[in-house]
């Protein structure tokens, strides 16, 4: 799990290094514990899209979405990997 900046970061590393991001998983950091929330869930495995174009949709989503009892899980792979 990462915070908003290093998913960002490795959003970045992941487009640089000619792979795509596939999607972005929040999780709430809660005394209870780890909380999955269904708003925080960015799929961009299901859609053609660039992976230039998933990244910056990535980045914007975890802008959105950054605060202090957040962070992140960022899934990668290869731009053939998108439907």
């Amino acid at each position: 799990m990462l915070t908003a900046d290093d998913a960002i970061a490795r959003i970045k590393l992941c487009t640089e290094t000619g792979g795509q991001v596939l999607g972005v998983d929040g999780i709430e950091i809660a005394a209870e514990g780890h909380i999955g929330r269904l708003d925080l869930v960015l799929d961009l495995s299901a859609q053609a899209i660039t992976p230039r174009a998933a990244e910056q949709e990535a980045i914007r989503f975890v802008g959105a979405h950054s605060a202090s009892n957040i962070l992140f899980d960022v899934v990668t792979g290869r731009p053939e990997d998108v439907a």
